[in-house]
């Protein structure tokens, strides 16, 4: 086992739009890729903090050339590129993919199957490596998909978000998964599932009672049983001071908490400290996020003073998701 931990930054890497629905009569949505084909900035930020990134690409970024060769420039100074998978934009077409944002486990077996060697194969031919790293499109993983991605080559997935609950996010006819009982009062170490390892993005609980199982206890409680979404429970008990859990993802919540999480994750033993967003969120009115230039300055503010801050601790060494599990 390497020394010394990970510091992760993980990108969903995909079109401005994926998420309008298309225009009445139309088969799939007209994707745009202003964000992608701008990430210039973003690429020469992370190299200036000797921090690559994963770029964890969706098919329609791997089709499109401008956006292909953005990304080659990113790989070729050290950052890895790997697959995100969202159904409704990924070949074969199904009619689901005209009326909703399909989880993957909503899809047949054998459709599901083609639509994962469909980016998988995209990929290759785009950047001329296999990808093994692997975040599924909603946080949509499951058993079978597991079981997929490692018969695609895959070696790692990234698609857990501790303490959160996505069950009320609906695809066509189904919510997403919950991972709530993954929040503990240590760290979401990475794991082995079957020939995979799963790393999950990094969460954890903050506040007078945050360093203690009873914290995480109070999290995953308090949204069982008032039935309410992890965001607001977790909203809750950070107000109260008492305890809050926090998702150390740029714009997600104050720089203060944002900073304070991954500091006590590096501080409780993580192995990986993995930081994500998404590729749309560097660049200004591709994101719900980042609707104008000073939400994409709030946005880079808030990534210098995640990876400054854990840097700054000696032990953690900036790594691409491939680089850190290869170092556990």
């Amino acid at each position: 086992m390497s020394g010394q931990a990970s510091l992760v930054i993980t990108i969903d890497t995909e079109p401005d739009n994926q998420w309008t629905m298309p225009a009445p009569g139309a088969e799939r949505q007209t994707l745009t890729f202003a964000n992608t084909r701008g990430l210039a900035r973003l690429v020469d930020f992370l190299d200036a903090r000797g921090a690559p990134g994963t770029w964890l690409t969706s098919y329609s970024v791997a089709r499109d050339p401008e956006s292909v060769r953005q990304l080659q420039r990113a790989a070729a100074s050290g950052h890895e590129i790997g697959g995100h998978l969202h159904a409704w934009e990924t070949p074969p077409f199904t009619d689901a993919d005209a009326l909703a944002h399909p989880y993957i486990f909503e899809y047949d077996a054998p459709t599901r199957l083609a639509k994962l060697r469909s980016v998988t194969h995209a990929l290759s031919d785009a950047f001329g490596t296999q990808p093994v790293s692997y975040r599924a499109g909603r946080w949509g993983i499951d058993d079978i998909e597991m079981n997929n991605l490692a018969g695609m080559g895959y070696t790692i997935d990234t698609s857990v978000v501790p303490g959160h609950d996505f069950s009320r996010s609906r695809g066509l006819s189904r919510g997403g998964p919950d991972f709530r009982e993954h929040l503990t009062a240590t760290p979401a170490q990475p794991y082995k599932v079957g020939a995979l390892w799963e790393a999950p993005a990094s969460a954890t609980t903050i506040g007078l009672l945050g360093s203690t199982g009873l914290g995480a206890m109070l999290s995953r409680r308090l949204s069982y049983r008032l039935d309410l979404p992890s965001r607001v429970a977790g909203r809750l008990l950070r107000q109260s001071g008492l305890s809050g859990m926090v998702w150390v993802r740029p714009l997600m919540h104050t720089r203060l908490e944002l900073v304070q999480a991954a500091v006590t994750l590096a501080a409780r033993g993580a192995r990986i400290i993995n930081v994500m967003f998404h590729s749309s969120e560097a660049y200004a009115g591709t994101s719900p996020r980042s609707r104008t230039t000073a939400d994409v300055e709030r946005f880079y503010g808030d990534l210098a003073s995640i990876v400054d801050a854990v840097k700054g601790l000696g032990h953690v060494k900036p790594r691409t998701l491939r680089d850190a599990v290869a170092a556990i």
